[in-house]
C-alpha cells in the first residue's frame, strides 16, 4: 500500500463550506467528493478548526454525534442538533467521512429540507458507516482530522504516511520536510478532563508555512504533549521501530506516548496557496498588526485596527494557476489594483474588477522573513501588471489611514502578511 499524497484542492460548494468536498451545483441535495486512485489519495488540507471540539469537551459530547452506532444511522449522526446544524459543523462531519470511509461509500443526511450528501476518501474507519467506531477506530479517525487543520483556511500539499494500511508508509522527493507526527483522540476527554488531542514536531520548525503546526497558529484543537518545540524524535517521545526507512531515514513514527495509530506529514513548502473562492479572508501586516482596509467612501486603499467588517475581508479568486484576484467581500466587484509608479514606488487602490487587467493580478506566495528565496510562514504579494513590486505598507507605519503601496521586497515585516479567516 502506497502513503497517501494530499495535494489536490477540491471545490467549496456555494450552498455550504465543506472544504475539499466538489459540489456542483445548489439543489435540494448538495453532494460533493470524488472517488480517488488507491496509490495515492490527492487533496489539501483546509479545515480552519474542528467545530464541535473544545480543550474540556471531546467531539462526541452534545454534538450529535455517536462513536457507538453507525454514522449513516439517526443515532449516529442526529439531524436535529449538532454538528450538522451548522456550515461549520457539517464541515467538520466533511472531513469526519472523508477520513472514515472509503471513496466509493458515502452517506446522506437531511436538515430541514436539505439533503447533504458526504462522500469518503481516506477509508480508515469503513466500520463506522453502519456500527461502532471503538477506540482504535477513532484515533485512526483523530490522528487523520488533526493533520487536515490547517488555520489559515489556505490548502497546503501534504504527503502523510502511517502504519494505518489504508495510508502505509513510504517517502516522495516532492515531499522533503518533516513536518511532525498527529496522534491521540478527539472524541472523549482523559482523566485530567482535557481532550488528548496531540502533535509533536518534525525538524525543528523545518519548512514553516502559514497555518500549520509551528507557525503561529492559534484556535488549534491540538497541542504538543512535550510543550513548545517538543520533537518527535527526542528520546523518549515516538518510536520509528519496525518502520521502513527510505535514504537512511524513518518513513514516520509506529507510535507516540502510547497511542499507535499515528500519521506522519511530510510537506513541500514550494507550493503555491490555493484559497477557497467563497472564504472571506482578513490580510493583516506583519509590521503593524493592522488589517487592508478599504475606505468605501472612495477607491482608497489603507491599513486599519482590525473590526472585521466586509470592507475589511477579501476573497482570492483564480485567474489561473497561479495567479489572483483579491476582491473585497464588501463589493465583489471591486478588486485590488497596482496604480503606475510615481517616483519609484507604486500605490494601491481599488477598482472595478476586469479579467484582463494585468495590474489586478497577485501571485500570491510564503517566505520565512528573512530571505526572498525561502518560503515560511508569512505571505507576500508580488505585482503582476508591474514585475519586482510587492505589496507592503510603507515606512513601516504604524498608523491607521496609512495607504498601501507596492515596491521591491526586502523582505522587511512591512512587506509580510498573515491571512484570517472570518468568523
Amino acid at each position: 500500500m502506497q502513503p497517501r499524497d494530499v495535494s489536490r484542492v477540491f471545490a467549496f460548494s456555494s450552498c455550504f463550506s465543506l472544504a475539499l468536498l466538489a459540489a456542483p451545483g445548489c439543489g435540494s441535495e448538495s453532494t460533493g467528493g470524488q472517488g480517488l486512485s488507491s496509490e495515492a489519495l490527492v487533496q489539501g488540507n483546509g479545515l480552519t478548526d474542528i467545530n464541535g471540539l473544545a480543550s474540556f469537551n471531546g467531539l462526541a459530547t452534545g454534538n450529535g454525534l455517536s462513536s457507538f452506532n453507525g454514522l449513516a444511522s439517526f443515532n449516529g449522526l442526529a439531524t436535529a442538533n449538532g454538528l450538522l446544524t451548522s456550515d461549520d459543523g457539517r464541515n467538520t462531519v466533511a472531513y469526519l467521512v472523508r477520513c472514515a470511509l472509503p471513496a466509493d461509500r458515502s452517506i446522506s443526511k437531511t436538515v430541514k429540507g436539505v439533503t447533504y450528501r458526504f462522500v469518503g476518501s481516506l477509508g480508515l474507519a469503513p466500520e463506522w458507516e453502519t456500527g461502532a467506531c471503538d477506540v482504535d477506530c477513532q484515533e485512526k479517525v483523530s490522528a487523520c482530522m488533526m493533520a487536515l487543520v490547517n488555520t489559515t483556511g489556505v490548502h497546503v500539499p501534504l504527503w502523510l504516511t502511517s502504519s494505518i494500511p489504508e495510508i502505509g508508509w513510504g517517502q516522495r522527493a516532492s515531499y522533503p520536510d518533516l513536518e511532525g507526527a498527529f496522534f491521540g483522540n478527539i472524541f472523549v476527554t482523559d482523566s485530567s478532563g482535557k481532550v488528548p488531542a496531540y502533535f509533536c514536531e518534525g525538524e525543528q520548525h523545518l519548512g514553516l508555512v502559514p497555518g500549520r503546526i509551528g507557525a503561529d497558529q492559534s484556535n488549534t484543537p491540538y497541542r504538543n504533549p512535550w510543550g513548545d518545540g517538543g520533537l518527535c524524535a527526542s528520546e523518549g517521545h515516538c518510536s520509528t521501530t519496525g518502520v521502513p526507512t527510505t535514504n537512511g531515514q524513518a518513513d514516520g513514527y509506529a507510535s507516540c506516548k502510547g497511542y499507535r495509530h499515528v500519521v506522519t506529514v511530510w510537506r513541500s513548502g514550494a507550493f503555491k496557496p490555493q484559497f477557497e473562492p467563497t472564504t472571506k479572508y482578513s490580510i493583516k501586516n506583519v509590521h503593524s498588526g493592522k488589517v487592508i482596509d478599504w475606505d468605501k467612501a472612495s477607491a482608497f486603499v489603507q491599513q486599519w485596527t482590525d473590526y472585521r467588517k466586509d470592507n475589511q475581508l477579501w476573497k482570492f479568486v483564480a485567474v489561473d494557476d497561479s495567479t489572483v484576484r483579491i476582491a473585497s467581500a464588501a463589493d465583489n466587484n471591486r478588486c485590488l489594483e497596482i496604480m503606475p509608479a510615481s517616483g519609484g514606488v507604486s500605490t494601491i487602490q481599488l477598482a472595478t474588477c476586469a479579467a484582463g487587467n494585468k495590474n489586478q493580478r497577485w501571485s500570491v506566495g510564503t517566505t520565512n522573513g528573512k530571505s526572498p528565496e525561502t518560503y515560511g510562514q508569512f505571505f507576500k504579494f508580488h505585482s503582476v501588471g508591474i514585475a519586482g513590486r510587492y505589496m507592503e505598507v510603507p515606512e513601516q507605519s504604524d498608523l491607521n489611514g496609512t495607504g498601501l503601496t507596492a515596491d521591491g521586497f526586502g523582505p522587511q515585516d512591512n512587506e509580510l502578511w498573515r491571512l484570517g479567516v472570518a468568523p
